[in-house]
């Protein structure tokens, strides 16, 4: 049975991958600091709930709950009503961490706990939609371990495969070095989108681009990528040289 589309709301650029993201598909997008990463995530899990019915979970590791409810608020996104309607869910880790009175170092979380407390929370929701901000935070556990990251991430990636849900995991970039912080989370994901910052003539232009996509015919050309009131567009019918 052929799988269907999982649109991302974001203008311009659900026509460059045919639509979407291919459904029950790991995703992954990166970039450096100020490239709207998680504006991302949440426009992909709001797009969901609002357009298309369908229960998001949005996991913030770093970025405060009320920071995100904030900037959110400023593009529309009336997060707290789907909350109270039980089709979203926003868990802020870093709070829950705070809560628990532990060190910055006990709190870091990894991949089998994550596993464990999403399986907990999709048996409970029925979520379709899963954004994890971010993967960076979660190979802080495995800093002294390089091999067992790769090992654990593979692992983490089969584990969402299996739960026929779509997501999108965040990750970052270090600005003239490799294309994700641990070099290796581009190849656990069935599509990788990268997001720039360029500076031109001492002004930050945003760009776009789509490295891979499988099972998708879709656009490879680095693209504008503005940030209007109601979130992210991408001018699709524009490349950037």
């Amino acid at each position: 049975m052929a799988k269907g589309r999982k649109p991302t709301g974001i203008s311009g650029l659900d026509s460059l991958i045919s639509g979407g993201f291919a459904e029950d598909t790991v995703n992954l997008v990166s970039g450096p600091a100020g490239s709207a990463k998680s504006l991302m995530g949440m426009q992909f899990i709001y797009t969901g709930v609002k357009d298309h019915g369908e229960t998001g979970i949005y996991i913030t590791l770093e970025e405060p709950r009320v920071n995100i409810l904030r900037a959110m608020d400023a593009y529309g996104m009336e997060l707290e009503k789907y909350e109270q309607e039980g089709k979203l869910i926003l868990l802020d880790l870093g709070e829950v961490r705070r809560r628990a009175s532990v060190s910055e170092e006990e709190g870091v979380v990894g991949f089998e706990a994550l596993q464990d407390l999403l399986s907990n929370l999709l048996n409970f929701s029925g979520a379709k939609r899963v954004a994890i901000d971010s993967v960076t935070a979660v190979g802080l556990y495995y800093e002294d371990s390089p091999g067992k990251l790769r090992r654990e991430l593979f692992k983490f990636a089969a584990f969402l495969k299996e739960k026929s849900i779509t997501t999108l995991l965040v990750t970052e970039s270090v600005e003239g070095e490799q294309l994700t912080r641990y070099g290796i989370e581009q190849f656990i994901a069935d599509s990788f989108i990268v997001l720039g910052l360029e500076d031109v003539k001492g002004e930050l232009r945003r760009t776009l681009t789509v490295r891979k996509m499988r099972f998708t015919k879709h656009d490879t050309t680095k693209h504008p990528l503005l940030i209007t009131n109601t979130g992210i567009t991408v001018s699709a019918e524009s490349k950037v040289f």
